[in-house]
């Protein structure tokens, strides 16, 4: 399977009166996209409800998965598992899947990256890492 890097994006406030001092942030954002996955794995809501709970704590149980069904395929579902969210809109079609991840470490989206490219077994993906919710502490010059 190929993957390509992911990147990460910082952008922070240039200010003449003011300098970063240090920063934090609430959670790790990965954007995700699949192609050439098996349609059979994106097309119905059970199996992508399925991948979705192995995705989210290694073992399929547990957390909180909705999904909607498209006719006559496609699925849109999310699921909740403490401090990990996944959202993901599949065209099988096109053996294409959209995903957001949002976790709070980076080593937590991470395992469940990885855990989405064995379930739904994409031959291409693409991801972009973003730090959502900067808490910069500000320091007067």
């Amino acid at each position: 399977m190929r993957t390509s890097p992911v990147c990460q994006i910082e952008k922070f406030p240039a200010q003449e009166a003011q300098r970063a001092r240090s920063c934090n942030f609430l959670t790790t954002h990965i954007l995700m996209e699949m192609w050439q996955a098996p349609f059979s794995l994106l097309a119905d809501a059970r199996e992508v409800e399925k991948a979705l709970r192995y995705a989210g704590n290694g073992r399929g149980d547990e957390g909180d998965v909705i999904s909607y069904q498209f006719s006559p395929y496609g699925v849109s579902a999310k699921a909740t598992f403490g401090d990990a969210h996944i959202f993901i809109h599949t065209w099988p079609e096109n053996g294409y899947a959209a995903v957001d991840i949002f976790a709070s470490s980076q080593e937590g989206a991470y395992e469940v990256f990885e855990r989405l490219k064995e379930a739904f077994k994409p031959h291409y993906v693409h991801a972009l890492e973003m730090k959502r919710g900067q808490l910069v502490e500000m320091e007067e010059t």
